[in-house]
């Protein structure tokens, strides 16, 4: 790509600053908004290119902000009849002009490589789509885009001190160096087009990558991770029973409630149990317990329904709590086999789930917890806090929430608003994700996360996930039938 400017203009995920690197979904966005969608050949090109792996990208060392942003006079996008600002193709709404953060290039070139070779029938249709390009980033962008199929494509700049290589890569831990990407993938195509017929932004279409500068921190070795949660106690409703996964924040709740007041009854100080009872105060340390819906997800014929409950204890949870726990869950007049739910009849009959019970997989506790590279929503998650930038910082945010979770720093992103990514999962609506009315309604999302190494879960993540909205499920994903 060959600015004709040695400028950069397009908006970055923080405000008032340009994305840099340049992306690669936005190469690929610029590849579709010209190409002949209705033209099959083109088509299966532009498919052909989503499903590689994330190419490299070479940039130009030395490049700054800008010191002052580019302003210009625009158009309105007013539609109304009547005379109004939309007369003056000059004037913008206010009558002041808008500002785009750019970036100053040493050299006004860019380089998207990947490490394939593509058929020569691809690679004549691509060269085509690719000089019909006129701008990149903002319309103000004006380039040139060609292609190159060679061996010293992907060499040069390695000793050239004007290029810095990118590769996708984990870090070991959130470093400088690394920056988090919106990059093309398998489907990528069909989300786009879908999203144009609905009027949706193509940047929220993406999937996230994480790239670091070639050469610096090398990612952690092979092993495995675990989550911040050591127990999972797992209950299963009666046979035939299920509620509604809009219940979930009621379920978890009756649940502590449950768990509280057996504790009380067997003699135990809960208020000295900030880990279990979920109220710590200032010097409190140590990660909470999680109250979880198990979801029926990931199978063909899977409802999303709860089929049952669990109780995840942390790491870090002292040893005499944990076995006041224990006690009070298996042992203590019988064990939990009751819960009560305000407002949902009788109290739901509770079965413990030992292992390698014959049950339905749903409430098996290896189900949530078996080492997995690829972890993924089986109940939506309400972010930690609002993104910026009306959701452009939507990915961060994950990664934020994945941080505060006391989970590693996920490969990559995937992030859906509206529906979920397993079978049987479902929108909850927003009353449906907070526990008090004053509540501030966070938004909510469901998300695939990739990580470098196998993690062991549970994994739950969110402002709600000590009351399991949030909670995950390992690939590969359920087989087993409902029976």
């Amino acid at each position: 790509m060959h600015l004709l400017e040695s400028l950069y203009q397009a908006s970055g995920p923080q405000p008032g600053r340009a994305e840099w690197p340049p992306h690669p979904a936005r190469l690929f966005c610029a590849l579709v908004s010209v190409a002949d969608l209705d033209d099959p050949v083109e088509e299966a090109a532009l498919r052909w290119l989503e499903t590689q792996p994330a190419p490299l990208i070479r940039v130009p060392a030395q490049t700054a902000e800008a010191v002052t942003a580019r302003n210009a006079w625009v158009p309105t996008n007013a539609v109304a009849k009547q005379p109004g600002h939309a007369v003056l193709p000059g004037r913008t709404n206010g009558g002041s002009p808008k500002s785009w953060p750019q970036r100053v290039l040493r050299h006004p070139e860019v380089a998207f490589v990947w490490e394939v070779e593509p058929p020569q029938s691809v690679r004549v249709v691509l060269e085509a789509i690719a000089a019909r390009v006129p701008y990149f980033g903002r319309a103000t962008g004006h380039a040139l885009l060609s292609t190159q199929n060679s061996p010293a494509c992907q060499d040069q700049g390695a000793e050239d001190p004007e290029f810095v290589e990118w590769q996708p890569l984990q870090p070991a831990d959130p470093v400088k160096t690394a920056s988090t990407l919106r990059v093309p993938y398998a489907g990528y195509l069909q989300r786009l087009r879908t999203a144009f017929d609905a009027q949706q932004p193509a940047w929220q279409q993406a999937q996230s990558l994480r790239y670091r500068v070639l050469g610096s921190e090398s990612p952690a070795g092979a092993g495995q991770d675990r989550s911040p949660y050591r127990d999972l106690m797992t209950f299963a409703f009666s046979p035939g029973i299920a509620v509604d996964p809009g219940y979930t924040l009621a379920v978890t709740a009756a649940l502590r409630a449950a768990v509280m007041s057996r504790l009380e009854k067997a003699g135990h100080d809960v208020r000295a149990m900030p880990q279990v009872h979920g109220h710590k105060g200032k010097n409190d340390q140590g990660r909470l317990c999680a109250y979880l819906g198990l979801p029926f997800v990931g199978h063909t014929h899977a409802d999303g329904m709860l089929r049952g409950v669990a109780i995840a204890l942390p790491h870090d949870l002292p040893l005499l709590h944990r076995r006041a726990l224990l006690g009070v869950l298996l042992h203590f007049d019988g064990g939990l086999r009751k819960l009560a739910v305000p407002k949902m009849g009788p109290p739901l009959n509770l079965t413990y789930v030992k292992p390698a019970a014959s049950v339905l997989k749903t409430v098996q506790p290896h189900n949530w917890t078996r080492p997995s590279r690829v972890w993924t929503t089986a109940l939506p998650m309400v972010l930690d806090h609002f993104p910026k930038r009306g959701g452009r910082g939507l990915d961060d945010s994950v990664v934020k929430s994945c941080r505060m979770a006391g989970l590693p720093v996920p490969e990559r992103v995937e992030v859906v608003r509206q529906g979920g990514l397993l079978s049987g999962t479902r929108d909850l609506a927003g009353h449906q994700l907070r526990r008090k009315a004053e509540e501030r309604p966070l938004p909510s999302c469901h998300v695939r996360l990739h990580f470098a190494r196998p993690l062991a879960g549970p994994v739950v993540l969110g402002s709600k996930k000590t009351f399991g909205l949030g909670l995950c499920l390992p690939a590969p994903t359920m087989t087993e039938t409902a029976s």
